[in-house]
């Protein structure tokens, strides 16, 4: 196979020198779930071996409303219409439907390679009695197969009160974390930097991990995210912090930007950039081409030391009409609209390894003696080829074949 010298354990192969895509030609012994050997394998001139990745780990999607574009459609396109949809679907919502849903979900990323995924799951709302049911039957039932995270998107005045309260230790049950939505807009005449604070202390008291939609608009007014990094300068948290989207970001002055960058790192607050949803909901106006990308500034957050991992986002919903649950797929789309070169190091990086240590999973994607034998074999033998072409993928479970 050829394989990521970026994603090679240091001090395997020595001497091996990958090729003008930074791939290298290895042979793998597997003995059950385990890779026990790795061995080189002469740099042909023309390669004809499968370029192989590790199984994929989906770091932000939205399982509970997945395929719901059918019943609650947006042909506006707008986040409006979308928001509009979504709070119409919750009213119909049944555990069997959910949980119909989040199954076929998980079939398709486990057959398209995914061995891990965070889902935001709409809580607080109508329906969310629903949804917790689904969510943990669903749970129980693909424990075995893939690790699966939930977040509950809540309203943030919800977390202020006993329900709060009561949905932060059952997502600690879970192995879950707590979440919401700030932007400029949302937040307008709210008190939300308490509603924030009381956020985080339920996260610190019940041990679970946070996850925000942080300003997602291109509205350079939306700095939700400096009262957080406010909030956690004065006093830091014990659990792990991401932030999703962040697409105002990009909209700041470059030394504004890179304030903000050095916070985060300094914080370890890692950001999850989900550039599907975001290039199709933002910077939208009737009869307008879009001028701006509406994605988060990857590069310069990545030039401060921030992690930043690449996510699917959300499914044939209102909120975005297309997408299947395949991470190579994701990666064709995002690859060109980031600018992120997958034949180095940091471009590869925001699909692969940042993702998982987002995830906080034991493997993180890099190959070694003694790492699970969980891999995607494509077609292709160069990335140029995995760009051109949809894929036909083999998929490596525990060292077995998926058929």
């Amino acid at each position: 196979m050829r394989w990521p010298l970026a994603l090679l354990e240091p001090g395997h192969c020595r001497g091996l020198k990958p090729d003008g895509d930074g791939l290298v030609n290895l042979a793998l012994t597997i003995n059950g779930a385990t890779v026990t050997r790795i061995e080189p394998l002469p740099q042909i001139a023309k390669p004809h071996l499968p370029l192989a990745l590790p199984a994929a780990v989906e770091p932000h999607c939205h399982l509970d409303k997945a395929f719901t574009w059918s019943r609650a459609p947006n042909p506006s396109g707008t986040i409006a219409g979308a928001l509009d949809a979504n709070l119409q679907e919750h009213q119909s919502r049944s555990a069997t439907a959910v949980a119909e849903r989040i199954n076929g979900a998980l079939q398709k990323a486990w057959h398209h390679g995914y061995r891990a995924l965070r889902s935001h799951l709409d809580l607080g709302w109508v329906g969310s009695d629903a949804t917790l049911a689904a969510v943990t039957h669903m749970w129980d039932i693909w424990r075995d197969r893939l690790q699966l995270q939930a977040i509950a998107m809540a309203p943030l005045e919800l977390w202020s009160g006993a329900s709060g309260v009561n949905l932060a230790r059952c997502m600690a049950r879970l192995g879950g974390g707590l979440g919401g939505a700030l932007d400029h807009h949302s937040t307008q005449g709210s008190p939300w930097p308490q509603q924030l604070a009381q956020l985080l202390r339920l996260a610190a008291d019940h041990g679970c991990m946070v996850d925000l939609h942080m300003d997602e608009t291109c509205d350079p007014r939306s700095r939700c995210l400096e009262g957080l990094l406010d909030l956690l300068e004065q006093e830091p948290l014990p659990v792990a912090i991401t932030i999703s989207h962040g697409c105002s970001l990009a909209q700041h002055t470059p030394e504004h930007l890179r304030r903000t960058a050095e916070r985060l790192a300094a914080l370890h607050v890692s950001l999850v950039s989900l550039p599907t949803t975001n290039l199709w909901l933002q910077d939208r106006s009737s009869r307008r081409t879009p001028r701006l990308r509406g994605l988060a500034p990857i590069h310069e957050l990545q030039d401060a030391g921030v992690m930043v991992a690449i996510g699917g986002d959300n499914v044939a919903d209102p909120w975005f009409p297309g997408g299947n649950f395949d991470p190579v797929e994701l990666w064709r789309f995002a690859i060109p609209v980031t600018h992120l070169h997958p034949w180095e190091q940091r471009g590869l990086t925001p699909f692969t390894s940042a993702p998982a240590q987002v995830l906080g999973l034991s493997w993180d994607g890099v190959l070694r003696n003694g790492c699970p034998a969980d891999l995607i074999l494509t077609a292709a033998s160069s990335w140029q080829a995995v760009l051109a072409t949809p894929q036909r993928l083999r998929v490596l479970r525990d060292g077995l074949w998926l058929t």
